[in-house]
């Protein structure tokens, strides 16, 4: 790639950047109140919830990790992605006009109205796990894709991104973040789609890709057992239900039918659009020799340097990280550079999109559910202000700290996956449509038996029969569940299990 070419690069790459931190402080303007800033006001249409919440799935994970996923294993990697989006549309249909509905802030405020102080301190918990992992996978992301694309070092390209995306959350709050998603959604689509019509075109269509792929490229398991298959399919189902960054798009949309039509109606674009895209990127990557060559070069140099410093790495594990560099590869050799740097900005987007809302949930849950439960519950709406924006600060910082260390994308996401849905979904599905105060013990007790179970076939049995732990703890928390049931439906509730709605409307209202 010759001088003039890079500076293209650059150039559309700086521009994207300054027109985030431009959002950024233009939306700082609207933040009057804590409401503003973790809110939105609740007034967002849902034109703009449907294009937010497209935006934040379609994050580091969804996009270079899945197409990486794609040249590994076949189209199997995105027939179980289908199951990211098949949630968001019944969570948008079914669980979003009633969550907006509901005088709330966080998932944790949800489960003290339904569930009592236990249950709400083990969603605080849960949601700062997988918050903190979320954003560390987006972090690493941001510097994975400009290394591989750019040159720039993994490390400077991390710092540059980390600090755009801290700015424009910090001084604008979600407000800030929801301007750059549809920014950043209108992006992706162009990018996204236009690349996918380039590549089939080139190719002479799906037949032709087909007939140079791997052996069961495009076999509906691919090189997964359909155990594995099924398991992963129910992991990337559970594994985002009611996760914090689309539990508040249902909260700032501006009624019940906004919530319902933006949630839905994100979901529904994705199963329509991302699935396919994801296959083509992914198969192009796989038949194209450059691209090979380049995630060949890069496990050679993780191989040197994990020896150089006496680590111990295998061929496989670094094959695994290698193969994140599948998609810039694919960008840098198949693209001319004025389309290649809009790519770029595509995936850098794709990237700020999911990292900046999981910081801006991260800042909710600092300021009302540790701060202004714990530390300070008579506090000014000013004081909020203050800690929810010093919280995103100091948030995003640890999380780039985190991607410094831990740089694969997938399997960051997997692990937080692994233990949110244990914990948290099956309390949500009963709070949303079969809930009884007598119900209260028997979840609590699924909550702590699904996590339990979630570490130990994890990190003790390592995940025996290709069972995922996000699977095999939802299912210990169900037994558990309709265990405690009978044995607890009489017994009155002790303070720890008790919902006090009265409270919670007086203070939120």
């Amino acid at each position: 790639m010759d001088f003039d070419d890079r500076v293209i690069e650059y150039a559309t790459l700086a521009g994207y950047l300054v027109v985030m931190l431009w959002i950024g402080i233009r939306s700082a303007k609207r933040v009057r109140s804590s409401t503003d800033y973790t809110l939105a006001g609740r007034d967002v249409p849902w034109i703009f919830v449907l294009a937010t919440t497209a935006a934040t799935m379609l994050g580091g994970g969804a996009s270079v990790g899945m197409v990486s996923k794609v040249g590994q294993i076949g189209i199997a990697a995105a027939v179980f992605t289908c199951g990211w989006h098949l949630q968001l549309i019944l969570t948008g249909l079914f669980v979003a006009p009633k969550l907006r509905g509901l005088n709330i802030i966080t998932v944790a405020d949800y489960f003290n109205l339904r569930f009592g102080p236990l249950a709400r301190e083990l969603a605080v918990a849960n949601s700062i796990v997988f918050l903190v992992g979320a954003l560390a996978a987006q972090m690493a992301a941001i510097g994975l894709v400009t290394n591989t694309i750019l040159g720039v070092p993994y490390n400077v390209a991390l710092l540059i991104g980390a600090t755009v995306t801290i700015f424009y959350s910090t001084i604008g709050g979600i407000r800030a973040v929801v301007s750059t998603d549809v920014i950043q959604f209108v992006i992706l689509v162009v990018g996204f789609g236009t690349a996918s019509a380039m590549l089939v075109s080139q190719q002479g269509g799906f037949a032709a890709m087909e007939s140079v792929a791997n052996e069961g490229q495009f076999h509906l398991t691919g090189h997964l057992t359909d155990i594995e298959l099924i398991s992963m399919f129910v992991a990337f189902l559970l594994g985002e239900a009611f996760v914090p960054p689309y539990f508040v798009r249902c909260l700032i949309a501006k009624n019940q039918q906004h919530a319902r039509w933006g949630v839905a109606g994100g979901g529904l674009f994705l199963l329509l659009f991302l699935p396919i895209a994801t296959v083509v990127l992914g198969t192009a990557a796989q038949t194209n020799p450059e691209v090979q060559s380049a995630i060949e070069k890069e496990k050679q140099d993780l191989l040197s340097s994990a020896l150089a410093d006496g680590q111990t790495l295998t061929e496989e594990d670094a094959l695994k990280q290698a193969s994140q560099v599948t998609f810039p590869a694919l960008v840098r050799v198949m693209f001319h550079p004025l389309f290649g740097g809009i790519m770029i900005a595509a995936i850098i987007a794709a990237v700020m999109s999911s990292a900046d809302s999981c910081l801006s949930c991260l800042a909710t849950v600092m300021m009302e559910d540790v701060f202004r439960r714990h530390v300070s519950p008579g506090a000014t709406d000013r004081q909020l202000l203050l800690v929810a924006q010093s919280s995103t600060l100091m948030l995003g910082i640890a999380g780039a700290v985190c991607a410094w260390f831990f740089s694969n994308v997938a399997d960051i996401l997997v692990f937080v996956y692994d233990f949110w849905a244990p914990t948290m979904v099956l309390p949500c599905l009963v709070a949303l449509f079969w809930y009884r105060e007598s119900r209260v013990y028997a979840v609590v007790a699924s909550m702590i038996s699904g996590a339990v179970a979630a570490v130990i076939w994890r990190f003790v049995l390592d995940t025996p029969w290709g069972v995922g732990p996000a699977m095999f703890g939802f299912g210990v928390a169900v037994v558990t569940f309709l265990t405690v049931l009978p044995l607890s439906k009489n017994v009155p509730l002790s303070v720890l299990f008790r919902p006090d709605p009265v409270e919670h409307e007086e203070r939120i209202a």
